[in-house]
């Protein structure tokens, strides 16, 4: 084979991801829908819940203001009772994100390792073989879990910066409000390249089970800011262009369900099919750069589910 040119190396893990669904289609056609069902079970949940919640707060006490009379002690229940169920619906959205974020990325990770290591498996055959066999999930879950749990100590972090910053605006402290605010802007940033990281940690995980939690997460560090750096910032910005193209639609289904909800669920879904096309792109081309960023290290990854023999002495 050729060698290939620093600028093919860039794009080449890009075009791989993109070519890769296209080589099991039986397999990678139900993995889309998972994805899609998943992102509208999610994003609906803030739709029909959350959002009229949120409106009949807000009309309330444009109402009260209105009236310039206080608010009397049934309206500060009412008030609070919303915002008490508000927080509660959006606790239970936090976990059933992460639940079918891990359902949706374990699946769509297996689903590229086997299909790029050459097994063209069903999803059927994928579960069974694959995923139920041993302690395969065991490596991708703790990695998970790792950096989940990262990430929401890093939103904490962000959401009490954010706050401190709304203080100084008040007292009026400019100088140390434009610091604050350069550190929460390279913070933001650094969340961003963190997020792609676990990205490519736990697709680590899924080729070799050996390598979970930290160990993951040191591994994707080394690839993309020693093997592969422009690919790694090639695929950060791929992670979060592509959602930006699809999100306007998201905010017309939040704005069409306000006048109908079944409009609104309409548009929702819509927008559910083409998050999980972006999502099943950006997924295996991390994948793809685990692998590629792996065999420029001249390394092959000791896997033992992500290229399991499909002849009748499989167990």
């Amino acid at each position: 084979m050729a060698a290939k040119t620093p600028s093919s190396w860039c794009f080449s893990f890009l075009k791989e991801a993109l070519i890769l669904p296209t080589r099991n289609p039986k397999l990678f056609t139900p993995v889309f829908l998972v994805l899609a069902v998943a992102t509208f079970l999610a994003r609906s949940v803030h739709v029909v819940f959350i959002q009229p919640l949120v409106d009949d707060m807000v009309r309330s006490i444009y109402l009260i203001e209105m009236r310039n009379t206080g608010f009397s002690c049934g309206e500060g229940a009412k008030l609070e009772e919303g915002a008490i169920k508000i927080m509660l619906i959006s606790i239970a959205q936090v976990i059933l994100m992460l639940a079918l974020g891990f359902v949706k990325k374990a699946l769509a990770f297996f689903a590229a390792s086997t299909t790029y290591s050459g097994d063209r498996y069903s999803l059927a055959e994928l579960v069974r073989k694959v995923i139920c066999k041993g302690n395969t999930l065991k490596g991708p879950a703790i990695t998970f879990a790792v950096v989940t749990a990262l990430d929401l100590a890093w939103t904490a972090v962000l959401v009490a910066m954010r706050a401190g910053t709304a203080v100084m605006m008040r007292g009026g402290q400019s100088r140390v409000l434009s610091v604050q605010g350069l550190v929460f802007l390279l913070t933001l940033l650094a969340e961003l390249c963190f997020a792609v990281l676990a990205l490519v940690s736990v697709a680590a995980s899924v080729v070799d089970g050996e390598r979970r939690g930290v160990r993951a997460l040191r591994q994707a560090w080394r690839l993309m800011t020693r093997v592969r750096r422009k690919e790694g910032l090639l695929l950060v910005l791929l992670t979060y262009l592509l959602p930006t193209v699809v999100a306007p639609v998201y905010r017309a289904a939040l704005v069409y369900s306000r006048r109908s909800m079944a409009a609104g669920l309409c548009v929702l879904a819509g927008y559910a099919f083409m998050f999980g096309a972006l999502q099943l792109v950006y997924l295996a081309a991390a994948t793809v750069f685990y692998y590629e960023a792996m065999e420029r290290k001249e390394v092959v990854p000791c896997d033992a589910y992500a290229k399991i023999p499909s002849g009748e002495g499989d167990v």
